[in-house]
């Protein structure tokens, strides 16, 4: 009798071990959860926005729609400044409609605040009067003294070639002044560059 029981017992402990287990899982087919996808991003609205409520571009663009009455603005040398004493307000170039803009003859600079005149820069284009235009033109502070001054490479209309007519325009708190005599000596420059190292290089000559 021990001895069936004996066997009986073994032959379930074997039949144990050889039979799978309901709580194993193949991972080698088993399915991997689904990944969500987000929604697309929805790019946020501009709020509105005005000329006078924005700073750099979308003020230089409302300077160049000045109306400068019988004369022409000149857009690539027109700017919106913010520095003092001329804070607000427009870098304007005008010039006689007459000749075109290639290049803008007759052209005269000067400082609008509200669409209206406030500053004429004196003795442009160092006295020469006639088939004149700015090149180029910047505002860095020549002197360290914390104010803006202006530069202005003119070109004027010569016998067989143009020719330069540079100045430097001091910013002295209240407006700009010049020395004619100083700026005789930009005329070999073709650069706002050259004409600042050389006026920071040779400050006693124009401060």
């Amino acid at each position: 009798m021990l001895r069936y029981l004996s066997f009986f017992l073994i032959f379930i402990l074997i039949s144990a071990c050889t039979l799978p287990s309901r709580q194993q899982v193949d991972v080698t087919t088993a399915t991997p959860p689904p990944t969500a996808t987000p929604f697309p991003s929805q790019t946020p609205a501009m709020p509105d926005s005005t000329p006078e409520e924005t700073a750099g571009q979308s003020a230089t663009l409302k300077c160049q729609g000045i109306d400068a009455g019988d004369q022409k603005v000149y857009k690539k040398q027109t700017f919106a400044i913010d520095f003092e004493p001329f804070r607000g307000s427009c870098f304007v170039t005008t010039h006689d409609p007459q000749f075109g803009d290639d290049p803008p003859l007759q052209s005269e600079y000067a400082i609008y605040k509200n669409g209206k005149k406030v500053f004429d820069f004196p003795n442009q284009f160092n006295g020469v009067n006639f088939g004149c235009w700015p090149e180029a033109v910047a505002f860095q502070d020549l002197n360290g003294d914390k104010r803006n001054d202006v530069i202005v490479v003119g070109k004027c209309s010569g016998k067989s070639a143009t020719y330069n007519e540079n100045s430097v325009f001091i910013n002295d708190g209240t407006g700009f002044t010049s020395r004619d005599d100083a700026n005789m000596a930009l005329g070999e420059f073709g650069t706002v560059r050259q004409v600042a190292d050389f006026v920071k290089e040779n400050r006693a000559m124009f401060f």
